[in-house]
């Protein structure tokens, strides 16, 4: 931008009348002085401004040249003056956006390793709510298109990084795409430094921890320590929060197994969303570029813009302020009603998890994704329901067993048998309150308000699933009588 400054006679006072007698020459330098003056200050002042502009941007650049270098920042300065509203990638038919998430541990001092944790989160733009699907390291996929063969699905980054220099995250997500029928628009792939030092950035992070647990066998450097967790809420540093999501040899609580640590994972990753959205220092954009260059060298992450963090940080605020939800679950076998994966022995004749269809087929649990990503709520809380006949008669309670099953596959739907006669109505209900947002549901698709334990039931008829009682139906005369 140039600025053009005219001054004319009447902007510049009349010489004095001491002066009145000078010659043309003599008047027409008193009358430049000013003029030069006010022009050399306003163009060092203009030169100065764009000099400490330009420094300013020449540091964003050099800034985000250094992340992208390493992190997979991708600086376009276009995008700091654009008007065009800020949009995450979404898949094929608008509705989520899915970013892989992988951790590793490269402490032994390899720069590949096989992935430590498989995890998904899926934001849906209908319901605000956000999805983590966990894979067990022990999955088997093909890791071999030409012989066929099946390995753990935590050997497929290093397998194909080893190949070809970045083909780790493709080989992976394909493998991730193939079982859960998702596709992926953004990865993240972060060391053990980095989650320690991402966590003590924001603070802490607060966790309820479900279950008391020790474990003996910790790994520390080439030795075992021990560590222990008392039940309740708490707030984890960095370097507890990773021992809880790592830990897997307590013999305690059913603790000790793959699919419990990937749980608690799952709990350390919201806990780390909701100190985010909870934080107005991390909401700046400028912040969570500090944050990243920090651990700069520890963090993998899939192509990103300027656009992209304002995207994402606005979507955090929009969860926060419309209170969206986070669910989870892990494909282990008792998932989806226990349907859909089992231990089975691959050719090697070690045990490993497969689909139940057998290796390499997921037609099952593509749909089952798909059901948990449309019905969260139902699908994460993987509930038992057990079905009683109270009036109903054996004949029609089976009828109403297999519609149930039709209506809501991949849910444990147990027919219990007939405890009473003569009863009306139909009662949904739970003696678990986690449970009580389920059994609307299935109050809802019975169409029935009846959600409390009828008085004639004097027992618990199971202390953790929902029961759903079938008695004879009330006729319309009876009704109209009364």
């Amino acid at each position: 931008m140039v600025l053009d400054i005219e001054l004319d006679d009447q902007n510049i006072e009349d010489p004095s009348k001491e002066n009145v007698e000078l010659g043309n020459k003599e008047e027409e330098k008193i009358k430049a002085k000013p003029r030069k003056r006010k022009g050399s200050f306003l163009r060092f002042f203009l030169i100065t401004l764009l000099l400490v502009f330009l420094g300013g941007i020449g540091y964003v650049i050099w800034k985000g040249h250094k992340i992208s270098a390493n992190v997979g920042f991708k600086f376009n300065p276009t995008s700091l003056i654009t008007t065009k509203k800020p949009e995450l990638e979404k898949d094929s038919q608008g509705k989520h956006t899915n970013v892989l998430l992988v951790g590793v541990d490269s402490r032994n001092g390899s720069d590949i390793s096989n992935t430590d944790s498989i995890i998904i989160a899926s934001y849906s733009y209908e319901t605000n709510n956000v999805q983590l699907i966990s894979i067990p390291r022990d999955f088997h996929v093909e890791v071999d298109s030409r012989t066929k063969w099946f390995g753990r699905i935590n050997s497929v980054y290093a397998k194909e990084e080893n190949k070809t220099k970045g083909g780790g995250f493709e080989g992976l997500k394909r493998s991730v795409s193939e079982v859960t029928g998702l596709e992926i628009q953004y990865h993240a792939l972060v060391d053990f430094k980095a989650f320690e030092e991402i966590i003590d950035t924001l603070g802490g992070v607060n966790v309820n921890v479900e279950n008391s647990f020790t474990d003996y066998q910790y790994p520390s450097g080439y030795k075992y320590k021990t560590i222990s967790f008392k039940a309740g809420p708490q707030v984890m540093d960095g370097k507890k929060a990773l021992e809880y999501a790592r830990s897997r040899h307590s013999m305690q609580n059913n603790e000790g197994t793959d699919y419990a640590r990937a749980r608690r994972q799952q709990k350390v990753i919201v806990a780390i969303q909701n100190k985010i959205s909870q934080s107005d220092t991390l909401k700046d954009p400028k912040a969570l570029m500090n944050m990243f260059s920090s651990v700069v060298n520890n963090i993998k992450i899939s192509e990103f813009t300027i656009k992209d963090i304002q995207a994402a940080l606005e979507l955090l605020n929009k969860f926060e302020d419309e209170q969206g939800k986070s669910y989870s679950f892990v494909l282990d076998p008792t998932v989806g009603g226990g349907e859909l994966v089992e231990r089975v022995i691959v050719p090697s004749g070690a045990f490993a998890i497969g689909p139940r269809e057998g290796l390499g087929k997921y037609d099952k649990i593509k749909k089952f994704v798909k059901l948990a990503m449309e019905n969260p709520k139902l699908y994460s809380t993987n509930p038992k329901v057990f079905v009683y006949d109270i009036g109903i008669g054996y004949t029609e309670l089976s009828k109403k067993v297999k519609e149930l099953r039709e209506q809501f596959p991949f849910i444990s739907i147990i027919q219990s048998g007939s405890i009473l006669k003569g009863e009306e109505g139909v009662h949904v209900y739970s003696n678990n309150e986690k449970m009580t947002e389920c059994s609307k549901e299935f109050a809802k698709k019975l169409n029935t308000e009846n959600l409390e334990k009828p008085e004639f039931i004097k027992s618990n008829l199971s202390p953790d699933g929902i029961i759903i009682l079938f008695g004879k139906t009330v006729s319309t005369e009876e009704t109209k009588e009364e």
